[in-house]
């Protein structure tokens, strides 16, 4: 039996959380909410922020077991991210056949929300994620997180201006995210709908996300986007390839606007393989890797409406047709 959170769950999650497996670096290291924390915020206040969190109950089934995962609502698109699962795999006493049933759960309950994917960042390319290969998800990219850990490296001033994104920058975006982004990734992230868009803040949300764009000859380059929460600031850069030459500069103008605002905040900043030669240039600022996942990605189903029609019998020797009704059936995204 799988079922949403009930109060009445709070010393479970509470247990489970303890021996459970984060699948969101970001939720994880940037956000100061646990799993059961969630779970309440969402049931008292369920239009939030989208997470859902189910149980699965297999008490009554083959011998007994319990496990969770938590899900959220990619603010403003129609995706949601797996954040947190249990138990672990490593406790063993069936944790494997629990996951396996979750995720289907989740997908089926992601696509009768409307959402289009259904993202996770698993820890490397073991169990976890050969479950989540059983289950239709695809790696698509790997990440490794870096936190600043010497200030004293951060730059004071840069020679680059970013000014703030605006609305009418979303075609330019898109034509950076294109150029910046190998196909693989467009397909896995939907070509960047959304993406690198500032979606509005929802009300009483802790996290702010903002953007700023440096463009050269009135073409934009280059995009930051910087989410914060009351601990630390989450940062992301997509650059034009060409302008490889020109990313020390650029990082300096990123960690300039950011480090008036930073205060005693954290600095995480995600960088994906295929982003060519910023790691390397974050490490002169004082950024060590800390952490690492391999996104995953499920294309899910979505509701889909079709006319059937149905024939009457004939009516002074004429057939007619009923009017079109509507019925509702499951198409898979690809």
């Amino acid at each position: 039996m799988i079922r949403l959170f009930r109060l009445w769950d709070v010393a479970l999650v509470a247990r489970l959380q303890r021996v459970g497996v984060p699948l969101d670096l970001e939720a994880h290291l940037a956000r100061p909410h646990s799993p059961l924390s969630m779970a309440l915020m969402s049931h008292l206040l369920p239009a939030r922020d989208g997470t859902r969190t189910c149980i699965v109950d297999q008490k009554e089934e083959n011998g007994g077991g319990y496990g969770l995962a938590q899900m959220r609502q990619r603010s403003g698109r129609n995706e949601y991210v797996i954040t947190f699962m249990a138990p672990s795999l490593a406790t063993g006493s069936g944790a494997h056949a629990i996951w396996q049933r979750l995720l289907n759960h989740l997908a089926v309950q992601a696509g009768e929300q409307g959402g289009q994917r259904l993202y996770a960042g698993l820890p490397g390319e073991g169990e976890e994620y050969q479950i989540f290969r059983h289950a239709g998800f695809v790696a698509y990219a790997h990440e490794i997180v870096y936190c600043c850990t010497d200030r004293s490296k951060l730059p004071n001033a840069s020679s680059f201006v970013l000014r703030p994104q605006h609305e009418r920058d979303s075609w330019a975006l898109q034509q950076l995210y294109s150029a910046a982004t190998p196909r693989v990734v467009q397909t896995a992230e939907g070509s960047g709908q959304g993406e690198w868009e500032l979606p509005r803040r929802r009300w009483l949300t802790y996290q702010s996300r903002r953007g700023y764009v440096w463009e050269q000859a009135g073409e934009i380059r280059a995009a930051l986007q910087v989410r914060s929460s009351p601990i630390a600031h989450w940062v992301r850069l997509l650059f034009h390839p060409d302008e490889l030459n020109q990313l020390d500069a650029l990082i300096s103008a990123v960690l300039v606007t950011i480090a008036g605002e930073a205060g005693g905040k954290k600095i995480f900043w995600a960088v994906r393989t295929y982003e060519a030669g910023l790691a390397a240039a974050l490490a002169d600022y004082g950024f060590v890797p800390v952490a690492s996942q391999t996104l995953v990605v499920k294309h899910c189903t979505i509701w889909a409406r079709e006319p059937a029609l149905h024939p009457v019998a004939a009516l002074n020797g004429k057939a007619e047709q009923a009017a079109p009704t509507v019925k509702y059936h499951f198409v898979m995204i690809e």
